[in-house]
């Protein structure tokens, strides 16, 4: 008889009050979410990662193609200065218009900002 008063007590208890299952939800809910994070957030390393290796091929192989065609010519013999710069035409002075303007424009924007470029000084150096 004392096991038929077990079992009806074990039965008679039910749900717990509907805040407690609630909270008990909402927790098991950010736990979850957590885990999820993780797990993203490693395939997000693993993902980038990849990424940069490939990139990083991609780049060295493009730097071999113009590299080998920057500096060899369609026979397979190494150019060092380009066909059109080893003559100088009648009256050239050698110097290409673009190139003087490119290095004038770089100084110009190196002396306006000339304030931004200091020299470290250690501690105690005057």
């Amino acid at each position: 008889m004392d096991e038929g008063k077990y079992q009806q007590g074990w039965l008679s208890v039910g749900l717990p009050p509907a805040p407690v299952l609630a909270v008990t939800g909402i927790v098991t809910f950010f736990l979850y979410l957590s885990w999820q994070m993780d797990e993203y957030e490693e395939q997000l390393r693993h993902r980038t990662q990849a990424g940069f290796w490939v990139l990083l091929v991609l780049g060295v192989l493009a730097l071999v193609f113009l590299a080998q065609h920057a500096l060899f010519d369609g026979e397979g013999r190494v150019v060092a200065v380009p066909a059109a710069w080893r003559g100088q035409p009648d009256g050239g002075s050698g110097t290409s218009p673009w190139g003087v303007a490119a290095l004038v424009a770089l100084l110009l924007v190196l002396v306006s900002h000339r304030s931004d470029f200091q020299i470290f000084k250690p501690p105690g150096f005057r």
